[in-house]
């Protein structure tokens, strides 16, 4: 009973965490935006989970380089995480009701044809629920770091087959900070890796996905709901039925959708292309480029992959709306705002040389 109890608790702290915090995060770094969106609940919500995972990064890559506690991160990050909740209370909470506000107005507004979306989205979760999950390779080595973490109070200073500590991490983990960012879930819920991995964040990722993917509805059929009704149904059947190979995004979103690569290809890149189309396409402000950097540096902090990807999209799009509006300045802002995926860049490129030079 007392272990029931404990994760009850347990998911309710990831709820807020992934839940809540998030819509009070946004507003401190959207308020002053001259968009559209500005007032929008789930892009509010989108910007605050770019905050958390790109602090996570901030945080996270310089403390495993030089070796220190788990524990010191879980300190940090929270108290950054705690001043950034303590400033929105303070300076934007009429903004923040508002928020929640518009949304009621919205929900109210909205055809019931939703609904639909709303089944189509949730019913595949409650199959997966019930549905005893094949252990693949990977679930293995990502739980069982993500275990040693917790219990060795290092970050991947233990072997993962024999749990024998090490000198030396792969670039891919100390210079991304997903795994990192899923035992501090872990720690503060207290939830097992397995249960948070394999069960628990579905319900939070796969509606986060489809989330993205409306916010890009919204912005290509300029808030037409029933053209945002179609587009979503056939992103939901097209999802549903894809599942014919390792390689389709339904093999993202419905077996490995808590891993970093299907985090970055469902949740972060998707939302990156938007938020791109949304600043390059009118004048934008210096604050939607801080944004901009916040949502670079958090597609950084899911894989090295992630990181050449967000190089290569943001300069892209940057060049083409460029061309189309005959403002280098488009470009230029790209550039700047890459700056920390460059940065890794050429640490992973050096790897090897750049533990030598700080120690480690």
């Amino acid at each position: 009973m007392l272990e029931t109890v404990k994760g009850l608790l347990g998911v309710m702290i990831l709820f807020v965490y992934l839940g809540i915090v998030p819509i009070a995060l946004g507003p401190l770094f959207t308020s002053n935006i001259k968009r559209n969106v500005v007032g929008s609940l789930i892009f509010n919500y989108f910007v605050g989970i770019m905050v958390e995972v790109a602090l996570m990064q901030l945080i996270s890559v310089p403390l495993t380089l030089t070796k220190c506690s788990f524990s010191l991160l879980v300190i940090v990050y929270s108290a950054v995480i705690s001043v950034l909740l303590v400033l929105a209370a303070l300076f934007r909470y009429r903004v923040i009701r508002n928020i929640f506000g518009d949304a009621a107005r919205r929900i109210r507004k909205a055809s019931k044809c939703w609904i639909l979306v709303l089944i189509g989205i949730y019913v595949p979760i409650l199959v997966l629920s019930f549905q005893n999950l094949y252990i693949y390779g990977d679930d293995k080595t990502y739980i069982t770091m993500i275990t040693d973490i917790l219990n060795s109070n290092t970050l991947y200073l233990r072997d993962v087959d024999t749990g024998i500590p090490v000198g030396w991490i792969l670039s891919k983990y100390s210079l991304s900070s997903y795994f990192t960012w899923l035992a501090y879930m872990a720690k503060i819920t207290g939830l097992h890796p397995l249960i948070l991995c394999k069960t628990a964040l579905m319900y939070i990722i796969i509606p986060m996905g489809y989330a993205v993917q409306g916010l890009l509805s919204a912005y290509l059929f300029r808030n037409n709901e029933r053209k945002m009704l179609v587009y979503m149904l056939c992103v939901i059947l097209v999802t549903i039925m894809g599942g014919f190979s390792n390689y389709t995004v339904t093999y993202r979103f419905y077996t490995w959708v808590w891993q970093s690569k299907a985090f970055l290809a469902i949740v972060v890149l998707p939302f990156l292309f938007y938020y791109c189309n949304l600043v390059y396409e009118d004048k934008a402000g210096k604050r939607e480029y801080l944004i901009l950097f916040i949502a670079i540096l958090a597609t950084c902090a899911t894989t090295l992959t992630g990181t050449g990807l967000a190089v290569g999209m943001v300069l892209f799009l940057a060049g083409m709306y460029s061309i189309r509006n005959k403002n280098v300045w488009n470009l230029i802002s790209a550039v700047v705002a890459c700056c920390p995926a460059y940065v890794l860049m050429v640490i992973y490129l050096q790897y090897d040389r750049f533990l030598s030079l700080i120690g480690f």
